[in-house]
């Protein structure tokens, strides 16, 4: 079995790293609808099934319906399957239904204005919980009829201990404590694919030095493409890089340390450092894709001026 379904939280209490959502989660009266946002892996759809498990208890399974918006993203989709779920009556005791829509981005705006109107008509009967990488492909109406809750990424410290605590309960021993460190700062906040990626290499034997390697290879190859001026191949993995949803502040804490241990003049090297760190600042106020055109535009004028 998968350890990121086996120990899938399920209890507030079981939540880490996103406080004010678990604490206005066991005030809540009566449940709003809900939109969960920020990057990959910070426990999201963990969060909206633990809403499922508080709100409905007994009765979840019945009435908690889950849409992967990213496979299900067109106009006719809302037209029939979410609207005929929502419209459908609930069972047991249940106060409502609850829709979680995943992975929303890339549902079109025509299917969002569409949802809009469903969540306005069947406001007596069900709920919707609304995740996304990025909150600004989500149209402003369907904001405004959500509580918004920004999930960041989790600290190096809470990893570690979930990790920890996964492998004492699968009997596992703990890795090397170097390694197991720098295994976690590759990770930049992204619990799921650090649980993923330790049971993968538990099961295959696979040591972690060899997953960090891994891990890092997109930006060795950015590295490379800067320092050959090929701008335009160095575009192209950052801009897979923001296809894979990667958040820009990993990205940035990414090629800040691949760029610091290379072998670059001191003076050229904190320029690039530079950019790095401005394009990090940066990334709570562009679009992904913008910052990274930027970002390689940047140092494009820096050191081409072409």
């Amino acid at each position: 079995m998968l350890w990121t379904e086996k120990y899938r939280p399920y209890k507030i209490e079981q939540l880490i790293g996103q406080d004010k959502f678990a604490n206005d989660l066991q005030n809540w009266v009566t449940m709003p609808n809900v939109l969960l946002y920020g990057p990959a892996g910070v426990g999201k759809t963990a969060a909206a099934n633990v809403i499922g498990h508080t709100v409905l208890k007994d009765d979840m399974k019945a009435n908690f319906f889950e849409i992967n918006a990213s496979d299900d993203r067109k106009l006719e989709t809302v037209r029939t399957t979410i609207k005929e779920v929502a419209m459908s009556l609930k069972v047991g005791d249940a106060p409502h239904k609850i829709i979680l829509l995943d992975e929303m981005d890339g549902m079109t705006p025509d299917a969002q204005n569409a949802l809009k109107r469903i969540m306005e008509r069947y406001s007596d009967n069900c709920r919707f919980i609304i995740t996304c990488n990025h909150r600004h492909k989500i149209i402003a109406p369907l904001q405004s009829r959500c509580a918004n809750y920004r999930f960041t990424a989790l600290s190096n410290d809470e990893i570690k201990k979930v990790l920890i605590d996964i492998l004492q309960m699968e009997g596992k021993p703990l890795p090397d404590a170097e390694d197991f460190d720098t295994f976690i700062s590759t990770l930049q906040g992204d619990i799921r694919r650090g649980i993923t990626e330790l049971q993968a290499s538990v099961n295959s034997n696979t040591p972690l030095t060899m997953l960090i390697e891994r891990t890092q290879e997109p930006y060795v190859k950015i590295l490379d493409s800067v320092l050959n001026k090929d701008y335009n191949g160095g575009l192209k993995e950052l801009q897979r890089l923001v296809y894979l949803s990667v958040d820009m502040k990993a990205v940035c804490q990414n090629l800040h340390d691949v760029f610091l241990k290379a072998e670059l003049p001191p003076a050229e090297k904190f320029k690039y450092l530079r950019v790095i760190g401005e394009a990090e600042w940066r990334s709570s106020n562009m679009t992904p894709k913008i910052l990274a055109s930027y970002r390689l535009l940047f140092v494009r004028d820096d050191y081409g001026r072409f």
